[in-house]
């Protein structure tokens, strides 16, 4: 007969066994979600290869207001405990921009949110537009000091603060109304696009750049109405968190006074800023934290991008493409040690499921990929230089609608002399996922340059 002792071993045994597993280390190579991936890539192929391109390409934009009528949490920092706002800074935005060719209408959206809301409608925001949820490219600022309330879940709570319906309804009807806004104002334009070297204000927050890289380069798309109007998107890899956890007012951080400084110019009606990829990349300033630095990392990269602008070339464009790609991934999880997670289900309870895909938005030879993630910098060069046909245009966002944690270069995945948030606290997948996405990535770029 099993003494007390025992029992509580075979209760403890029992408890170890149902909250943790052996992390699942199976080579890319022997997963079957890996090989469902790129197939799910390689059936946009066809899709691709024989689409029409339509008429010259109208492009219109509109933003609207993400500040609420009474206070809410802020989003960036679980530090804030969800402390609701208690000022405005500057205003924060959903900014929209349609494409429409004719034959292919798609929507570029980035919100001045920490993410994207995993749980927003896509249907209903397409409704009224009679646009296909391929057609949405999502994507968002990543400012630290942003509305929050609209992430479910306990760690959703623990960085966005209390969750409300109300809130996610808000940022979806902002949403509707810039899109019909944008869709009405389409014209005809021209499209260019250009590379500017930002090195001096971007850095390895990972590993440092003595023995990591990061990514410099600011990528610019350049439209010009037949009006005489003119718009810019861009990115940027430095996450925007200027301001830190004791920020308590509404703030789009160094994107949202950037994007304003450029829409004050005689050459920019129309400015908006979709993360780059911001996994592993912090702002790099001679300030430590807040308005100063805001200020300094915005006033450099503004002298960069207005400069470039000015003197880029833009043309007449008929191609376009938008799609949306599932994926799958390795089992969803929190590590504990370098080789025990917490089992999956318990995770799901904590965190809640996120739907997982790639965005691709195409315009001209300007292509665009949005990651369902913070997508690390460090992986970007090996990927632009995939690019055979030295024709196509690459951009990279993070936040498409999905949010799966980090994706990081694989090399640091069981390092431990490394800050760990990225590595361990923040990446959900198990190892190899840098490889992973760079390979999808590639694909995608593959397929994309036979048209």
């Amino acid at each position: 007969m099993f003494n007390k002792f025992t029992v509580a071993i075979l209760l403890v045994f029992s408890l170890l066994i149902v909250v943790f597993k052996p992390l699942d280390r199976t080579p890319l190579e022997g997963s079957r979600y890996y090989y469902n991936s790129l197939e799910n890539v390689d059936k946009i192929r066809d899709d691709i290869v024989n689409i029409l391109e339509g008429d010259t390409i109208k492009v219109g934009w509109a933003k609207k207001s993400l500040i609420p009528t009474k206070q809410v949490p802020l989003a960036g920092y679980g530090a804030r405990k969800g402390a609701n706002f208690e000022g405005i800074d500057d205003t924060v935005f959903v900014k929209a921009v349609v494409f429409d060719n004719e034959i292919t209408k798609a929507a570029y959206v980035s919100m001045d949110l920490l993410i994207v809301p995993p749980n927003l409608d896509h249907e209903k925001i397409l409704d009224q537009l009679s646009f296909e949820v391929d057609n949405l490219y999502l994507t968002a600022s990543h400012t630290h000091s942003s509305i929050g309330g609209y992430l479910e879940g306990l760690a959703g709570k623990i960085f966005g603060g209390e969750y409300s319906e109300n809130i996610l309804e808000f940022i979806t009807n902002k949403t509707i109304l810039a899109l019909e806004e944008a869709y009405y104002n389409k014209e005809k334009s021209k499209i260019g696009y250009g590379r500017i070297y930002a090195s001096n204000f971007v850095t390895n927050r990972l590993v440092g750049d003595s023995i990591g890289t990061y990514d410099p380069f600011i990528r610019l798309i350049k439209i010009n109405t037949e009006s005489g109007k003119n718009a810019a998107i861009f990115s940027y890899a430095a996450h925007a968190t200027c301001y830190g956890h004791k920020q308590r007012d509404l703030s789009g951080d160094y994107p949202g006074t950037l994007t304003s400084m450029l829409e004050m110019t005689r050459e920019i009606d129309f400015a908006v800023y979709g993360a780059g990829a911001v996994g592993s990349m912090s702002p790099r300033t001679k300030s430590v934290e807040g308005e100063k630095r805001v200020k300094e990392i915005s006033y450099g990269l503004f002298e960069k991008i207005y400069e470039g602008f000015r003197i880029m070339g833009a043309k007449y464009e008929t191609k376009l493409i938008s799609k949306k790609i599932d994926i799958e991934l390795r089992e969803e999880s929190f590590r504990v040690t370098k080789n025990i997670i917490v089992r999956p289900w318990i995770f799901k309870l904590l965190v809640g499921e996120s739907p997982k895909y790639l965005s691709i938005l195409r315009v001209g030879d300007n292509l665009m990929v949005s990651t369902p993630c913070d997508f690390s910098g460090e992986l970007i060069v090996p990927i632009e230089k995939s690019i055979s046909n030295n024709q196509l245009n690459l951009i990279i966002n993070s936040f498409n609608g999905g949010y799966i944690g980090y994706i990081t270069e694989d090399k640091w995945y069981d390092r431990e002399d490394i800050n760990q948030y990225e590595t361990y606290t923040m990446n959900w997948h198990g190892p190899y996922n840098g490889v992973f996405f760079t390979r999808l990535i590639k694909k995608i770029i593959e397929i994309n340059e036979i048209f």
